[in-house]
């Protein structure tokens, strides 16, 4: 309805006359304010008050802080998962390892025994297990020594710190 042409007259309905109020009367202009009845604002735009600005700061500065929390939880499920990662695979070395000590001591058993005694097979293959579960051990313990960090987070809050103080120094 209402439209403004290039020239920068006022607004004009589809008909091409002046609009209107609802009394019928045309709009009236005053300088450096909107007619009234427009939706159009003409001139400079307002400014806010201290009071909103210093609102609107309070605002942004709880949704910064809202987010630095956030990032700081993503950081640490990051670094748990890389810990539950590591849980996995001790739990799974430990279920490899007795499995192994069932199936191969059977069969090494059998084996040696054709060329040994009986217990010294079977200590000899035991022995070997033990030594691939420590090295899955190590390997797990290794994973789980991962850092969990919420470096990211820190920093971010020390540099907003640093710009309030610098952008609200004397205010």
């Amino acid at each position: 309805m209402g439209q403004t042409d290039t020239a920068g007259s006022p607004p004009t309905d589809t008909a091409g006359s002046p609009p209107t109020d609802t009394a019928g009367s045309p709009p009236t202009v005053t300088a450096g304010s909107p007619p009234t009845g427009s939706k159009f604002t003409f001139g400079a735009r307002p400014t806010i008050g201290a009071s909103a600005a210093l609102k609107a700061v309070a605002q942004d500065t709880s949704e910064l802080v809202r987010a630095e929390i956030e990032l700081a939880k993503a950081e640490l499920m990051a670094g748990a998962t890389a810990n539950a990662t590591g849980i996995g695979m001790l739990v799974g070395a430990g279920v490899m390892v007795w499995l192994a000590v069932q199936g191969l001591l059977i069969a090494a058993g059998f084996a040696l025994a054709l060329v040994m005694p009986g217990w010294a097979a079977a200590l000899i293959v035991s022995v070997v297990l033990i030594l691939i579960a420590v090295a899955l051990a190590l390997v797990a313990r290794g994973k789980l020594k991962t850092p969990v960090s919420v470096e990211t987070a820190k920093t971010n809050v020390q540099e907003d710190v640093a710009w309030f103080k610098t952008h609200l120094r004397g205010r």
